[in-house]
């Protein structure tokens, strides 16, 4: 139903799903085949610690792990400092302290950190299809 109050028919031919495009485009989406492979891949094996720690910590609202919802964009570490980089579902999301009390727990609770910095990102912007296709 339109603004005006009016049925309108809408032709399926007319969509040429460039819209679909355009969310991929934001990000590819990164499977969890392709985290565990830069996970062996790097020497220092607290990176693959971290990122099962990340995976510990639950989106409250959705009832999946933040690792699953390809919320987390980046884990660094430097000697005994871990910087995470993240984003939630939406700008003001009102779990977000729990989010990253939990993030912050998670990676201290792996040997040799004692620090860790939180950055929350919103480019590139957060979309359903950047969940783990196996969370479902």
């Amino acid at each position: 139903m339109s603004r005006d109050g009016q049925t309108r028919r809408v032709d399926s031919t007319a969509c040429d799903n460039s819209h679909a495009a355009a969310v991929s485009a934001r990000r590819p989406f990164i499977s969890l085949l392709q985290i565990a492979a830069a996970m062996t891949a790097t020497e220092d094996p607290r990176i693959a610690t971290l990122w099962t720690a990340l995976a510990t910590v639950i989106d409250p609202e959705l009832g999946l792990d933040i690792v699953t919802l390809g919320l987390v964009y980046g884990v660094e570490l430097d000697g005994a400092s871990a910087a995470i980089t993240y984003t939630l579902t939406t700008p003001g999301c009102p779990m977000e302290r729990v989010i990253t009390d939990g993030v912050r727990a998670a990676a201290l609770a792996v040997e040799g950190i004692q620090r860790v910095d939180t950055h929350i990102v919103w480019e590139p912007a957060w979309h359903p299809g950047m969940i783990a296709p196996s969370a479902f």
